[in-house]
């Protein structure tokens, strides 16, 4: 349960590959080499250089920039866990960072530790107040984690200070969307399209809110015609939306498609895997699902990887592949709250209420403080 649909607009809003700079530049020799190794591609050597250069100045006020750096670095790396490390040793040394309290809130979302990352947004956006970029961090990365209330919290704040801002006033409508209901949303979401007609991910979300929660298929259809007739054809969403209007068209569902393997070969599969998973860390959903069915026609036993494949789906609002994938995913372990909670969702979202609430009385009966099964559940049963 640890994902939303509303990826899609995450880029526009949360570039967190893109950490802020600092401006301050010691003299120290090892920080400079640190710099220019890591300027020439050579992060191992500068990741060396740098924690050298931090050990020598130990106690030093310089340093806070040189965690900061650090912190930048490994999450380049991918180290996200000791990119969050440095940036919290950077803070410690200097708590009025605005800059490195939004990368700390950003490596803190990375490692799911919400409460500490609106944390470091909040401090970020005192320090700034003017600045609506730390609450927007926040109020994403709730959504992304489906925390609808704190995420309608943190984006309403955003709003208050660019009240006009279309990537906010769509994430919020999405917020509101699980929070208070579909005509809120889709008012709001028309209002964007209204004032900002060239802003195309709402009329992608508005498609789609009409596609699979309202079931008007005409609207849908009419959406996302309007939506490709605005975008280029190799937008990101182009595909998805083509594809949106042949299932309209044929009144036909996707279906998920592998060849299961003669014999299951983890070795080959873990390497599909980490290449999957790589893609959709940058949100480049078709390559992503591609390699996680990749995984699972090396081992068609592989939990994680069906797991993965239906947040992949459910991200890209492919929401009938998304339910298959995450049934598989309950199929092959029946324990796995996370796989069964997402697999209710999905088929809450085409529709399914029964197939819904079964999955969550499942959950409640072993987890009865299961807090987002009992919200999905009353939300059925409204």
């Amino acid at each position: 349960m640890n994902r939303s649909w509303l990826r899609w607009i995450l880029p526009v809003i949360l570039m967190i590959s893109l950490f802020f700079g600092c401006s301050r530049k010691p003299g120290e020799k090892l920080y400079h080499e640190a710099l220019t190794e890591w300027k020439d591609g050579n992060l191992v050597r500068a990741r060396s250089l740098l924690e050298k250069s931090i050990r020598r100045r130990a106690g030093s006020a310089e340093n806070a920039e040189a965690y900061n750096r650090l912190g930048t670095l490994l999450w380049e790396m991918g180290n996200t866990k000791d990119a969050a490390n440095a940036f919290t040793e950077s803070c410690r040394l200097n708590a009025g960072q605005y800059e490195v309290l939004c990368n700390l809130g950003v490596a803190l979302g990375a490692q799911n530790d919400f409460a500490g990352a609106e944390r470091a947004f909040r401090e970020a956006s005192l320090i700034q107040s003017d600045d609506s970029r730390p609450l927007s961090f926040a109020g994403v990365l709730y959504a992304k984690n489906q925390r609808w209330d704190e995420a309608s919290h943190n984006l309403n704040r955003a709003l208050g200070r660019t009240p006009e801002n279309p990537q906010l006033q769509t994430a919020l409508a999405l917020a509101e969307l699980h929070t208070t209901g579909t005509d809120a949303a889709l008012k709001r979401l028309q209002a964007v399209t209204k004032k900002h007609p060239d802003y195309t991910p709402a009329l992608f979300n508005t498609a789609a809110i009409y596609r699979y929660w309202l079931k008007n298929q005409p609207e849908a259809k009419r959406c996302f015609e309007l939506y490709l007739s605005k975008v280029a054809a190799k937008d990101k969403f182009a595909e998805q939306a083509r594809a949106e209007l042949l299932a309209i068209a044929s009144g036909n569902s996707e279906k998920l498609v592998f060849t299961p393997p003669r014999s299951p070969n983890r070795i080959n599969a873990d390497k599909n895997f980490q290449k999957a998973l790589a893609y959709q860390k940058k949100n480049d959903f078709d390559s992503a699902a591609r390699w996680y069915i990749k995984a699972v026609e090396e081992d068609d036993t592989y939990e994680q990887a069906f797991y993965n494949l239906g947040l992949t789906y459910y991200a890209a609002n492919r929401i009938e592949l998304a339910a298959e994938a995450f049934a598989r995913a309950v199929q092959i372990n029946p324990s796995s709250t996370n796989a069964r909670y997402n697999s209710a969702l999905a088929e809450y979202r085409l529709g399914h209420n029964d197939r819904a609430r079964r999955e969550l009385g499942i959950i409640l009966s072993k987890h009865p403080g299961c807090q987002p099964a009992v919200d999905l559940l009353a939300r059925i049963q409204e």
